[in-house]
């Protein structure tokens, strides 16, 4: 099977967002989806294809997708990306609390999606304890889920692992999974 996808940039942003293709992977899958692992591999600016087969030599992998069905992968297509949405991170960030390595998540979002929340919360903490200097950038790598939580929500900074920055993502204070976070240059 091939899926060809049409996505939006969020915002200002000239890439297309992990949190946007988590969601339409959801959509895809079903909200049910369990046993999630998400992997991002590289930015683009291109809409991009699922396939539920592993890629051929002259594709080239954006994302992998795993759950308790089966595995996806996200290649890119020549069709790059025109259009953007509205997207205020600063309204959805404005929303966390932070405490020392914890950054605590409400259930209710109003106009966001619970990957949004994730992956904003965590870098956002890493702004707060992990601040990089530069040019460089904390930029979303990977997300394990037993399932999405849709309750309130934490993510932990837990450790760094090499070049990497992982966070305990707790629902009602059970570990739910892992979000991990590298640096762009």
């Amino acid at each position: 099977m091939r899926s060809d996808r049409h996505f939006t940039f969020k915002a200002k942003r000239d890439y297309l967002h992990s949190t946007s293709l988590f969601d339409d992977l959801m959509a895809v899958r079903g909200r049910s989806a369990h046993q999630i692992d998400f992997r991002f591999s590289r930015r683009t600016d291109r809409q991009v294809a699922y396939l539920d087969t592993p890629p051929g030599p002259e594709d080239v992998v954006v994302a992998e997708w795993s759950d308790a069905d089966g595995r996806l992968f996200v290649v890119e297509r020549k069709e790059p990306i025109h259009e953007a949405v509205a997207y205020d991170e600063a309204a959805l960030v404005s929303k966390f609390r932070i405490k020392d390595r914890t950054v605590d998540i409400p259930a209710k979002l109003d106009g966001f999606t619970r990957i949004d929340a994730l992956v904003a919360a965590f870098k956002h903490l890493l702004q707060q304890v992990s601040p990089l200097g530069g040019n460089r950038k904390h930029a979303f790598v990977r997300i394990r889920l037993t399932h999405v939580p849709d309750g309130v929500a934490s993510i932990t900074y837990a450790r760094d692992i090499g070049p990497f920055f992982q966070g305990d993502i707790r629902e009602n204070g059970e570990i739910v999974g892992q979000i991990f976070f590298g640096v762009w240059q």
